[in-house]
């Protein structure tokens, strides 16, 4: 186990930790942030608005979106569905922050490919949040068994992610309410295009995902999240509920 880790005694402390890390990026003049939809990522998106300051400058580039077939394309789901990833943005990262819709970047569903180039153009993400499922270890939305180097694509959720995400937006009350494809960033993007990366882990429900992760120390297909070894600059952030189960070596 070689990435960093710290333990903050509860969420709200993770959120400032890593906010302040933000705003520290924002200071260099520019900051272009990864950001998971849902339950990891609430902290740091109340402290970046409890902050105050000027955000202006912030890109966020969204991980991951839930898609449906119409014909031979692919559609991105309603922003105002309960569970879009998009809407999510909108609705704790935009609007809050009184960020316009082109501080958004979110992948093409039928050109997936463009987005890793686009992101290129911009010179690559500066710090990338990022979040594992509780049950199957799911990284944005690639399951168990993607491999190192898959890239931005569509892919099929398995049954383990779908119900990973009814905890994601409780509204779901069962798999099958949750959509079957998505659009991700792949494995292989998530190391080759950030700059660092920070996992965030709090919660009782983390705690199993804390133990696989750090008990990996690099890349292991069975838990996707694991790839947080593989990216450059990488820490990982845990409350005390997510790290209640590891013997806590190396941690400070």
């Amino acid at each position: 186990m070689t990435t960093p880790i710290t333990v903050l005694p509860d969420a709200s402390q993770l959120g400032e930790t890593v906010a302040q890390r933000i705003l520290d990026q924002l200071a260099t003049g520019r900051a272009i942030i990864g950001f998971p939809a849902g339950r990891s990522a609430t902290p740091v998106a109340a402290a970046l608005k409890q902050s105050g300051a000027h955000l202006d400058g912030l890109q966020i580039v969204m991980m991951d979106e839930y898609v449906t077939r119409h014909g031979s394309s692919w559609r991105l789901l309603d922003p105002h569905t309960p569970h879009s990833c998009i809407g999510w943005a909108q609705r704790n990262l935009l609007g809050p922050l009184g960020l316009g819709p082109t501080s958004l970047l979110t992948p093409d569903p039928n050109e997936p490919e463009a987005f890793k180039q686009e992101i290129l153009d911009r010179g690559g993400i500066d710090l990338f949040l990022l979040a594992s499922g509780q049950g199957d270890g799911h990284v944005a939305l690639n399951g168990p068994g993607t491999p190192r180097h898959a890239p931005t694509r569509v892919v099929e959720l398995p049954e383990s992610t779908r119900r990973d995400n009814m905890s994601t937006f409780p509204h779901l009350q069962s798999p099958a309410d949750v959509p079957t494809y998505g659009v991700t960033i792949g494995t292989a993007e998530l190391v080759e295009l950030s700059h660092s990366a920070v996992m965030l882990l709090w919660g009782e429900n983390k705690a199993h995902a804390f133990d696989r992760i750090i008990q990996a120390d690099s890349y292991d297909p069975l838990w996707p999240a694991t790839i947080v070894h593989d990216c450059r600059n990488a820490l990982i952030y845990a409350d005390e509920e997510a790290a209640q189960k590891s013997e806590r070596e190396g941690v400070s």
